[in-house]
């Protein structure tokens, strides 16, 4: 059983197995496949960040997407991304009120921004979620954007999992736009203009805007309700300020 840590008056806590998916999505994963680059990417740097604030080391644990919330679920992981839960026999929880609603202020603000080709000349203030009702529009597989955009009577293509791949697509003309879920809107700019030069623009108005959970197993939650809340609160407090500070470190930028 891991233990309830409170900082550095706690005792020592075991590693708190944290999911995420085994796809690159640059820069907040980086990388392929199951091995954990030194630079493992913005995101799964703020989840250590965030174990460290409660003293509790991160054993990280990559799997494909479709099987993250399985694992997560099950308890074959205790923490992962994660959205809404859909009702009260999910197996994993969020931060929530008081009251018992989703608490979106300790959570991560995301908003799928879109890429389009310089050449198109679209205006940058186009609003994508229109737009891309009659254009086809890019979204990587197995992400739960696909799904929400789906839903939305929008164009989609989620038939590759690389972001590259997509921004491919959109130079060869496959597609009209990608999108994607970024948490800060600059957060991908110095990789495109690193790979693409000016080919590809972001539109300013986002398609989509959600939130993002630290989800906690419920049987790891029970076990651990201070230590997770703990990490909630912290989320809640320095998790929007230390992802800026990470993507611009990544990127390089001063």
């Amino acid at each position: 059983m891991l233990l309830a840590c409170s900082g550095a008056q706690a005792a020592p806590c075991t590693a708190v197995r944290v999911g995420y998916a085994d796809r690159e999505r640059v820069p907040y994963y980086m990388g392929n496949g199951a091995e954990v680059p030194a630079k493992p990417g913005v995101l799964v740097e703020l989840f250590r960040d965030a174990f460290r604030s409660v003293g509790c080391p991160v054993e990280l644990v990559r799997l494909p997407m479709a099987r993250v919330r399985l694992a997560l679920t099950s308890g074959a992981i205790d923490i992962a991304p994660a959205e809404t839960p859909v009702d009260q026999q999910t197996g994993y929880l969020i931060a929530t009120t008081p009251s018992g609603e989703p608490d979106h202020r300790r959570a991560l603000r995301t908003m799928a921004y879109v890429f389009v080709r310089s050449e198109d000349h679209l205006p940058a203030d186009t609003d994508p979620a229109r737009y891309f009702k009659t254009h086809a529009l890019a979204v990587n597989q197995g992400t739960n954007l696909a799904l929400h955009l789906k839903a939305a009577g929008l164009q989609v293509d989620d038939g590759s999992f690389s972001s590259w791949n997509n921004l491919d697509k959109l130079r060869l003309r496959r597609v009209d736009g990608f999108s994607l879920s970024l948490m800060t809107p600059s957060a991908l700019d110095p990789y495109i203009v690193q790979r693409y030069g000016q080919q590809v623009t972001r539109l300013n108005k986002p398609v989509r805007v959600a939130s993002m959970w630290l989800g906690a197993n419920r049987n790891y939650y029970q076990r651990n309700r201070e230590q997770v809340e703990a990490v909630w609160n912290w989320i809640g407090a320095h998790g929007a300020l230390q992802l800026e500070a990470l993507s611009k470190r990544y990127a390089g930028s001063p």
